[in-house]
This record gives C-alpha cells, structure tokens and sequence, in this order.
C-alpha cells in the first residue's frame, strides 16, 4: 500500500514538474500537427482606438465584433489574435471576464480561435492607460491612441507585480482548457517604447504564472527585433516559435527559414505592410507552403487608422495605398484581388455566391496558344481577317509594375507572332503616368474593333486609378493610341470592356456588370452607369464583365470564384435587350474567369482562358476554346 502511495505521488509531481517547464519539442509538434493552418488577423474592432476601448463595458461593441468577425470568416480566416489590458481588469475584473467570455463566443461562433495577448509595452500614445476613457484618434496619425498593458511604470517596478500575477493567473486560469483559445501570446513586444531589457524579468515572471495557471494551451512570446538578449530569451521560454516581420517576400522568406531552423512549430503573429513590400499574393502562398501560421495586422479600417504607416503626420493625406487592415468599414474590401488571393488560399468563398448544388461544366482539353505569361486574355478579330490578342503582362511584377500593353497577331489561330509594347508608360501615358506608392500597372487590356476603328479598353492598378479608353489614331490595331479622356479615368473601378449593338449605339460596361451607353462621339460615357443584375444573384460576378450578343440575346459574362476549393469561373446571364432584364446566373466557362467572347472569321464562337486557380489545367498563360449555345447558355465544346 504505501509503495502504491509514493508511486502515485511520484507522478503527480513528475507531471506537475512538467506543467511548469517548457514543453519538449515532440509536445509542441503533437499539439501543432493536430491544428489547422491557422491563418488570421489581429483583430481591433473598427469603433475601437485602443484595447481599453476594446474591452471597457463604455465602448465594447459586440454587435461590430459579431459582423466584422463574419467578414473574417467569409476571408476563411480561423483564427484572430486580441489584445487585452491590465488597466480595464484594475477597474472591472468581472466585466472584463465576461466580456471576453462573449468575444470568445462570437469568435467561436464564426470558426475563429482566439490568440489572447495579455500584456505589451508598445505605447504609441506617450500616456498611461486609463480605464474608462474614450481617445481622439488625431487624423493622419497611425494608432496614435495605442496605449500599454501594463504601463511602464508597473513593468520596472516588481514590488507592483502583485495585481498584474492575479491578472495573468485570473485571465489564463479561467481558460486554461478552453477550446476557444488557441495559444497564449503572454507579452507584445516586450522592450517597445524605450523599456529595453527591462522588461525581460516581467516576461520571465508572466510565463512561471501563466504555466502555474495550468494552461494546456501553448504560451509564446514573439521574437520581433527587440534587443538581442531579449529575442533570444522570448525563443528559449516559448513552446512554439513565433516572430513578427513587416518587410518584402524576401525578408519573409529569410525570416521562416531562421525560425523553423530552431526545430519547433511556428508562427508569424503580426505581418504585412503593404507599403514596405508585402503582398497577399506572394506571401500568404509562403506561409501554407511552409506551415507556418499568420496573423496580418488589422481587419476592418477604423479608429486605430492603420491605414497610415507608422511614423505618419498629423493631417497627413490619405493614402494612396494602404498599410495595414483589409476592409472599408462598410465591408467593403480595399483590394478585392486581395481577397480573392486570401480565399484562394485558405479555402473560403469571398464576394461570390455559390453555384446550384451539383452544377457541373466539363472543360475539354486545353493548351496554352504560346509560352508567355499573360492573365485577362483578349482577342479580337479585326477586317483584315487578322486575330489581335492583347492581355495583362509584366510577371512578376504585374501585381504593382508593368511597362504597359503588348499584343500579339494570328492568320489562324494556332501561330502568334509578337508585335511588342502597343502603348507604354513612358511614351503614351497621361493621367496613368504617376507611380502611387511602387504602383503603375495596366490591367486586364481589351482590344475591340469598333466603328471602323481599333480601341483598348483598360484600367490602372494603383488605388484612386480606373478605368479608361485608348483609341487607334491609325485606325492600325498596333497604333499609336491616344486616350479619350486624357485627363482623368472614366470611372474608379476595374475591368473594363465594349460592346456594339446592332443599331451601332456602343456600350462601356467594367467592374461586376455595371453598364452605361457611350456618348456618339465616344468622347465619354452619354449616361449615368447602371449595374445588370441576374434573376438569382445580386451580380453576375464580381468583376472581368463583358457583354456579348450571340443568337439574338445579350449574354452578360463576369468573373467569380466558386466551388471547394474557389475556383476562378466565367459566370453568365442572358436577357433579350441590353439592360434586361437578365436571367439566372450560371457557370458558361469552368476556370476561365476573365475572359472574352470573340467570333472566328467563319462566324463560330471562341472563349479566351488564362487560368487562375488551382484546379485550372495551367495558370496565368493565353489560350482559347470553342463554346455555343445549348438554349439560352454558353458552354465549351463545338
């Protein structure tokens, strides 16, 4: 019996022993391949300046968090890092616990796991914390109104430690076995805003109380280029290795590289920084491919005005190309290619609306015309029974640069010859010449034969750019090209497009099926632009529109992403006259969003494809396929 006895004794001590030491490297891998890629935000809402005005009961704001966090959901994000502040559980030790018991539980409620983050020495705001105010946030400063947790004052001084062990203890005990909390991020930059070294003791002191709180929850501290003793010590205390990294792709690159070499799981718990070079396109693509976690700063733009850089003025303008948060406060998102990329990556559906249950189009096989990198293909067949194809070029910097709109010519279809850059930046820009923020790019060019004469419909990347017209002076599909409105775009959208009618009235139509009569001149839009809206959707797709006249009816295409994983279709709607109204969207071309319709010289009908998903047969090179009517549809095939 008493040998049973100090058995038993020696393993709760042994497994008490391990609760308050580091966990070994195979826990931190056991625990690490049972979760998903956790991809995410750090999430303030948008009524919030602070992470006071995040949880004091004056500003907490659930109906914002619930709605904001759905649109986090519908990015496919599963997971969001918070931070919380000591000064708010001073003042309110039972309404800070219940509410973020309700943070989590929205959270949950939208598959989102919450990352809490409970002390941190950034204090942009020069001031101490106080617990039942509401800031200011001057305009033009970016998240001036951040405030730290605890104040600095506390964090040099240990005889003030006491309240803040019972904060941590209180906080992590409470939810030490709670699902909804994914990792415990213990301490935000510790040594920010000049504390240095001086912090490292309260860091150390923060993980012993968190461990001896019982948590089942991996703890970590970020490494984020604090003093070297401090980053090397963050990465000896924590059970998985997390950093932050505001840079280029490269320095991303590097940055993973460095960390996994450590042998742990790991996690980047602040990233992306438009403006010092990162990019959703390239980097999240990174991150699934290394397994490695990602928490972008910011969600929905608002009090915290991270959409300046750090450093920003008082009154400074707004900018041109944001720094940090993904959507307007309306919902709207700031860069719905972003979105798509982020969808595309996680998995989820963003600004589409899913196909009827069991809808499927077979996409028969397919080659590129020629080995060039070109996304947004057009073709155009011009009186000279000549074949013009023009589309987005540049990789791999498209995404922000390019020189401007190259075209290629065909006798047949199959052969291309290259007749080089049609209209550049240097030698034809007028209003599209400035470079905004590393930006100026020519997206998704058309080429229409229209009243006896070549035109280039396009729009410009950079935020505030549009769209526009280019005309041949030549009346020659190669130029030169002058613009119709020299001075200005047509409109601030994407993706624009012409149409002619049988009567010859001439039709602009861009964005996500939006529609207005050119002036007879062609000098200009004669109306007020109209959105075509499908029997069973609010939009045909959310952008790449174009509009087409095959069998007597109008046949409205747009792109849009779909199905599981998205996929990246040409979506359509017929009508029997211009405006409507248009019947139910369907699926016309499977992966072949982007596109344009365009008749062969014996009058049989083609799609162009660029292929921009990963379930396409290639991406991001120009092909064409044959597609007719069945009824009132498109579909591929002879």
């Amino acid at each position: 019996m008493r040998a049973d006895l100090i058995a038993l004794a020696v393993l709760v001590l042994s497994a008490s022993a391990c609760a308050h030491t580091r966990w070994q490297q195979e826990k931190a891998w056991d625990w690490y391949n049972r979760q998903p890629w956790l991809v995410g935000c750090n999430f303030v809402p948008s009524t919030a300046a602070n992470d006071v005005e995040f949880w004091q009961a004056e500003t907490f704001d659930a109906e914002t968090i619930d709605r904001e966090l759905g649109l986090a959901e519908g990015l496919g994000f599963n997971t969001c890092r918070v931070f919380l502040n000591f000064v708010v559980w001073q003042a309110d030790r039972e309404g800070l616990e219940r509410r973020f018991d309700e943070f989590l539980t929205i959270a949950a409620r939208h598959g989102i796991r919450v990352m809490p983050v409970l002390l941190d020495d950034c204090n942009f705001a020069n001031e101490e914390a106080v617990a039942g105010k509401r800031w200011e946030p001057v305009p033009g400063v970016s998240n001036g109104c951040w405030v730290a947790s605890p104040p600095a004052s506390i964090v040099r001084d240990p005889s003030k430690w006491g309240p803040v062990e019972e904060y941590v203890r209180d906080i992590v005990g409470a939810h030490a076995r709670d699902v909804r909390v994914v990792i415990w991020d213990l301490y935000n930059e510790p040594g920010n805003s000049g504390l240095g070294n001086d912090s490292l003791p309260l860091v150390e002191a923060a993980f012993e109380w968190a461990r001896d709180a019982g948590a089942t929850q991996p703890l970590t501290v970020s490494a984020w280029g604090g003093p070297p003793e401090m980053s090397q010590r963050l990465l000896d205390l924590s059970d998985i290795t997390s950093f932050h990294l505001y840079g280029t792709h490269d320095a991303l690159s590097d940055a993973i590289a460095k960390q996994k070499a450590l042998g742990r799981p790991v996690v980047c718990t602040e990233w992306m920084a438009r403006t010092l070079g990162a990019s959703w396109e390239a980097d999240l693509p990174l991150f699934r491919k290394e397994a490695v976690g990602c928490y972008n700063w910011g969600l929905v733009n608002g009090r915290t005005q991270t959409q300046w850089g750090w450093g920003s003025a008082p009154g400074s303008p707004e900018p041109g190309v944001w720094f940090h948060d993904l959507f307007h406060r309306d919902g709207t998102p700031y860069d719905r290619r972003e979105a798509q990329a982020i969808g595309i990556q996680t998995g989820a559906l963003h600004g589409s609306f899913a196909l009827d249950h069991g809808e499927y189009v077979d996409l028969p096989p397919l080659e590129p015309l020629f080995d060039f990198p070109v996304r947004d293909t057009s073709v155009c067949l011009g009186p000279d029974e000549v074949y013009y194809l023009i589309g987005t070029t540049g990789w791999p910097t498209w995404w922000k640069t390019n020189e401007g709109i190259r075209m290629w010519k065909s006798r047949d279809l199959v052969s291309w010859e290259p007749l080089g850059l049609v209209w550049s930046f240097e030698k034809d820009a007028t209003w599209q010449k400035p470079v905004v923020d590393g930006c100026r790019a020519i997206w998704a060019p058309e080429i229409h034969y229209v009243r006896g004469n070549y035109w280039i419909t396009y729009c410009v990347n950079w935020p505030g750019g549009g769209t526009g017209i280019l005309r041949s002076v030549s009346g020659r599909p190669e130029g030169p090209y002058t613009d119709i409105k020299p001075d200005g775009p047509l409109t601030k959208e994407i993706d624009a497009s012409l149409f002619e009618d049988d009567d010859g009235s001439v039709y602009f139509i861009y964005q996500n099926g939006k529609i207005a009569r050119m002036k007879d001149d062609m000098t200009g839009l004669a109306e007020e632009p109209r959105l075509l809206v499908p029997g069973n959707a609010p939009q045909v797709g959310f952008e790449g529109a174009a509009l087409f006249k095959i069998g007597g009816r109008y046949h409205l295409i747009c792109a849009d992403f779909a199905g599981d994983p998205p996929q990246y279709h040409c979506m359509s709607a017929s009508a029997d006259s211009v405006y409507g109204s248009y019947g139910p969207r369907y699926l016309a071309v499977p992966h072949g969003g982007h596109n344009v319709l365009f008749a062969d010289r014996d009058g049989n009908w083609w799609s162009t494809f660029f292929g921009n998903d990963p379930l396409a047969p290639f991406t991001e090179r120009p092909a064409i396929l044959r597609v007719h009517l069945e009824g009132e549809r498109i579909v591929p095939g002879n």
